[in-house]
């Protein structure tokens, strides 16, 4: 079976705490973001790519350096995301984080393990 993100999301979740980057103001405020939902680990940041047409796949961006060869996991072109744009993503925004797709809970739980 494939990861998606509504399998990776209560990982992140139980893993990292709550979303950090909540809609800031406006009709949604204190909402989760609809397109990225964004972790603090101790001195990083990860985004997971919830825009509602990936969410059969798992795609997460994450800070510098690109990661070892994972199992499950695989590097992609690198992607914008005006959601990125935020103070608290600020490393992840214009294309600078490294952008993989998770293929399995394994894949996801050794990447978190490196990341951390």
């Amino acid at each position: 079976m494939t990861l998606r993100v509504l399998d990776a999301l209560p990982v992140l979740v139980l893993t990292f705490g709550e979303a950090v980057n909540k809609v800031p103001s406006g009709a949604r405020k204190g909402l989760e973001n609809q397109k990225v939902m964004a972790f603090k680990s101790k001195d990083k940041v990860l985004a997971l790519d919830v825009y509602p047409s990936n969410l059969e796949t798992v795609r997460i961006w994450i800070e510098p350096p690109t990661p070892p060869s994972i199992p499950g996991v695989s590097i992609l072109d690198s992607k914008k995301c005006a959601d990125l744009e935020r103070s608290e993503l600020r490393a992840l925004a214009n294309g600078s984080g490294i952008y993989v797709e998770v293929s399995s809970r394994d894949a996801l739980n050794r990447l978190i393990a490196w990341y951390k």
